[in-house]
């Protein structure tokens, strides 16, 4: 039988707005409910590069409530 779980993130995103809308700037961070670890980012490829790193970990060597944080 297979088994499964649940992992959850928030994201928060800050956009920067210019009178030229063509350009806009963002950047954010993202945060494992799961272990409290948190990243700043700016490019959707640390975003999903974040949440691949933590779907591949054990949830073992993870464990809840551990309240330190990474940032890169």
């Amino acid at each position: 039988m297979a088994t499964r779980r649940v992992e959850s993130f928030l994201v928060r995103i800050v956009v920067a707005e210019h009178e030229d809308a063509a350009v806009q700037q963002w950047h954010g961070r993202i945060q494992h409910i799961g272990t409290g670890l948190e990243s700043r980012i700016d490019q959707l490829d640390e975003l999903l590069a974040f949440i691949a790193n933590h779907l591949q970990h054990n949830p073992s060597t993870n464990p809840a409530g551990n309240s330190s944080s990474s940032t890169t």
